[in-house]
């Protein structure tokens, strides 16, 4: 299950979840309830529970004072009933000693408030009284507990950065000093990195630099794109110092939980770290697109981790407690969306947690055990899922293979988050134009790999580029070798906008893509929506009497854009999605495309719009070059007005039947998979089943097919053929699969 030699290795998959024993010791019939939990682990079918996450203060009850007993105790005890442990290290909720003695451990905010105790995670991830305890307490759990039968493998910290983000303590400006020293060893270069000769902000030694704290405007975008890179050092730093402490006791495999698409950490600089990549996931039960996240966060975990199965390491057996307002999950999406996540590379599914608190902050998150008891549908559908996983063994280091590939970039996020303008992003949801284009390859049925811009693209025959704002050179030069040995690369706006200061690329945004595509954005030219309600518009009510402005055009003020398909491929697909009359748009990003660059030997000319002429670098007035082909152009319709006739899609051909393809608009759904359409087609992928019904999703993991029914209704899935592994039953000509259910069925030998 890991890349490296400290492997996880299961026999069926993981089941069980964070227990927390320590909050029944103060029960009269504690021990009796130790008893009964383990007994109803037993019965459940759980094989892997996680201890220990949030027991400092019982472990280290005064600073210097160990008591480890109780821990032996209880792992002696899981032991004894097959059960194997994830031990956590508790650094993840420092104890009351710890901020009485050491407040200066505790974080500060961006306004240079000290937060206080009470809660968890109180802690400055560049404190080093912090840090010095913690490395100590990890230090005698690992020499204690390193080789005990019962332990499968370590869990440091929890949730890194869940909480506390960031810190500006003095500890965390000086490290942070010291950090931008080692970057750009003079405070010249740091002040060209950051651009500094703009509003009077020089520096002339590293000292007085600090981090971009409450501020009267907008901060240096470029000093707060380096501040995101350190604190995420600051967090991975603690990570590996604790793992360090591990590894010189133990060889047991080393992994903390990831939070899916967290926008903090680069979780790909984190995957490096860890010994097999662990998640926590919990998607909305009341959301339509649940079904999705859950796809994509598993998708993302997998490639994270190479292609390599992961562990599922929270999710909730039903409701949670901390959205506004929290729905249970419905009758079957417990096991339901468990056996998605094994269909997504998944080899263990943990909860949290075991047993529902009885107080304190989680008290109403669900737990396997709920509040209820045995007498609930939870515990059934506890039940239920520990037997079907039971009867998943084979499933277990299987892998799943992709031919697209969708690139994230942690960084590239984080630089258009930084950015003021051209238009305010939210921090999150995380990579939302991935999202888009992975959620349009599956509902159609195909299989992605979400991928980093360093990866190796050769063994993919379509690769998705969206809004990659940061210029990266390598990932162009990966493009262009993909297509020009047959692949379909598509280009999304707005990408390859920045460089890694944050300083706006200069000759046409898309910067060294710019020949492979043969394109350059000359201008962003985003819609607005309405700026005034319909009340004092001088469209609205007032327009009697508005004889200046009611004549005035502001196609800005739109929320779409019309699009001129002339491609008749194009065209086809989108009326066989859509009908005849069906009409190609995009939403509120769009961009102005020019020529870039010439045709060279391996390309061929397209002819569709207003190619012609000779091309020079960067000259709009010769349109696109021979080899570019405008595949689609903006319409004057709706916010269109001053871009009609522009290229809003185009595409430059290769010999080899590749195609490097920019999207200078983000398109709706309906055309967004008309064009995916046409571009899986050309790739040569196909869906994993066709002809589906409303609501299944297929996936293939090695030769084992999953088909889960996220719909209301029993349908009937046609062409399968093998042995279903939960019911044992052989499938010849198709399988009936229950509202809110799934089924994995194991290709025939």
């Amino acid at each position: 299950m890991s890349r490296g030699p400290r492997s996880v290795r299961f026999t069926t998959p993981a089941y069980g979840g964070d227990w927390n024993p320590e909050q029944w010791f103060a029960d009269a019939d504690a021990d009796a309830i130790l008893d009964e939990d383990i007994a109803k682990m037993r019965e459940a079918g759980v094989t892997l529970v996680t201890l220990g996450v949030f027991s400092w203060s019982r472990l280290e009850p005064e600073e210097g004072r160990y008591e480890l007993d109780w821990l032996e105790g209880i792992l002696d005890r899981l032991h004894a009933a097959g059960i194997g442990v994830d031990l956590a290290t508790g650094t993840a909720s420092p104890p009351v000693w710890m901020a009485l003695n050491h407040p200066e451990s505790l974080p500060v905010d961006a306004r240079g408030v000290r937060l206080g105790f009470g809660s968890r995670q109180q802690y400055s991830p560049n404190s080093t009284a912090y840090r010095t305890a913690a490395l100590a307490l990890v230090d005698r759990l690992a020499d204690r507990f390193g080789d005990h039968p019962a332990l499968v493998l370590w869990h440091v910290g929890n949730e890194f950065a869940c909480h506390v983000r960031e810190c500006f303590s003095e500890e965390s400006k000086e490290a942070f000093r010291a950090w931008l020293e080692a970057r750009y060893s003079s405070i010249e270069a740091l002040n060209r990195a950051w651009g500094t000769d703009f509003w009077s902000q020089r520096y002339t030694s590293f000292a007085q630099v600090s981090p971009p704290s409450a501020m009267p405007s907008f901060p240096n975008p470029s000093q707060v794109l380096d501040w995101r890179r350190f604190t995420d050092d600051s967090f991975r730093s603690l990570f590996e110092a604790e793992a360090a402490v591990i590894r010189a006791h133990s060889t047991r495999p080393i992994t903390t939980n990831f939070m899916g698409a967290f926008p903090v950490l680069d979780y790909r600089k984190w995957a490096e770290c860890v010994d097999v990549v662990a998640d926590d996931s919990y998607p909305d039960p009341a959301d339509p697109l649940a079904a999705h996240e859950i796809a994509f966060a598993g998708d993302l975990m997998r490639g994270l981790g190479g292609g390599a199965p992961w562990i599922l390491m929270e999710q909730a057996p039903g409701a949670i407690q901390w959205r506004s307002r929290n729905s249970p999950k419905r009758p079957g999406q417990f096991l339901l969306w468990s056996l998605s996540r094994l269909a997504h590379g998944a080899d263990a599914v943990l909860q949290f947690q075991w047993r529902q608190s009885r107080a304190g902050a989680e008290t109403f998150h669900s737990g396997m055990i709920p509040h209820a008891g045995a007498v609930s549908r939870t515990w059934d559908e506890v039940l239920e899922t520990g037997r079907a996983l039971s009867r998943l063994g084979p499933v277990v280091g299987a892998r799943t293979e992709a031919g697209i590939a969708i690139v994230v970039d942690w960084e590239s996020e984080w630089a258009r988050a930084a950015s003021i303008g051209p238009t305010e992003e939210p921090a999150e949801p995380l990579f939302a134009l991935a999202r888009h284009w992975h959620r349009t390859a599956w509902e159609a049925g195909y299989q992605v790999d979400l991928v980093g811009p360093e990866a190796d693209l050769s063994g993919y025959s379509l690769v998705i580029v969206p809004g990659v704002f940061i210029d990266r050179p390598a990932l162009t030069d990966a493009l262009a070798a993909a297509a020009q040995g047959g692949a379909q690369v598509l280009v999304v706006g707005p990408s390859g906008v920045v460089d890694e200061s944050a300083h706006a690329i200069l000759g046409g945004y898309l910067g060294s893509a710019r020949g492979l595509l043969g394109v350059a954005v000359a201008d962003h030219a985003a819609l607005t929506g309405p700026v005034r309600g319909d009340f004092d518009s001088p469209s609205g009510p007032a327009s009697a009497v508005s004889r200046i402005t009611r004549a005035v055009g502001a196609p800005a003020a739109c929320t779409s854009i019309g699009l001129r398909i002339c491609s008749e491929d194009l065209a086809d697909r989108l009326s066989a999605l859509a009908g005849p009359d069906a009409r190609a748009r995009c939403g509120m990003w769009a961009e102005e495309l020019v020529g870039y660059g010439r045709s060279d030997a391996g390309a061929e000319n397209g002819g569709c719009g207003d190619a012609g002429g000779e091309a020079r670098a960067f000259t709009r007035a010769d349109g696109l070059p021979p080899d570019v082909d405008a595949v689609a152009v903006f319409d004057e319709s709706e916010g269109g007005a001053d871009l009609a006739g522009m290229p809003a899609l185009t595409r430059r051909m290769f010999a080899s039947g590749g195609a490097a393809w920019y999207l200078a608009c983000h398109l709706d759904d309906v055309t967004a998979r008309a064009l995916f359409d046409l571009l899986a087609g050309r790739a040569g992928a196909a869906p994993v089943m066709v002809g589906l019904p409303d609501g299944v999703e297929a996936c293939r993991r090695g030769d084992f097919l999953f088909l889960l029914n996220h719909s209301d209704a029993s349908v009937r899935v046609r062409g399968v053929r093998g042995t279903e592994l939960l019911s044992g039953r052989s499938v010849e000509d198709g399988i009936e699969v229950s509202p809110r259910s799934g089924v994995v069925v194991a290709a025939p030998a």
